[in-house]
């Protein structure tokens, strides 16, 4: 019963911390100072993420709404975090606006945001499937 969970709760913490550097920039920076280990990356989402599937669990909902619903709210996470991770790396010496801010990270995430909301979904939908196959 705690498989799931944890595969899931892996799944999260990889793919984002996966996602955030391959959308931060790197140009120019040590990369002794860039850290995967990170507030922004981290954070306490994936246990949102967790409370939400055992919600939805509860209520029987498909698993495929479920893991969109999932892969959604961390995309929009994944999308602030870049815009974190930028303004932390990049505006803070200069003087960005927050709409220049979001000129640079939006065209930065799209394909991170994509690639790595797709293995999610897919991953999400395998690991819940698990259980019901064997019902």
């Amino acid at each position: 019963m705690t498989r799931k969970p944890l595969l899931i709760f892996l799944l999260t913490l990889f793919l984002t911390a996966l996602q955030v550097q391959w959308a931060g920039p790197a140009d120019g920076y040590d990369a002794g100072t860039i850290s995967v280990l990170s507030p922004e990356v981290l954070g306490a989402y994936p246990g949102v993420l967790l409370f939400l599937l055992a919600v939805f669990a509860r209520r029987q909902l498909p698993l495929l709404r479920q893991a969109a619903i999932c892969t959604g709210l961390l995309a929009i996470y994944w999308l602030l975090a870049n815009y974190v991770t930028f303004d932390a790396r990049v505006a803070s010496w200069s003087t960005y606006s927050p709409l220049e801010i979001w000129a640079h990270v939006l065209p930065a995430s799209v394909a991170s945001i994509a690639a790595c909301g797709a293995a999610y979904f897919g991953a999400t939908v395998l690991i819940l499937r698990q259980g019901r196959l064997k019902k």
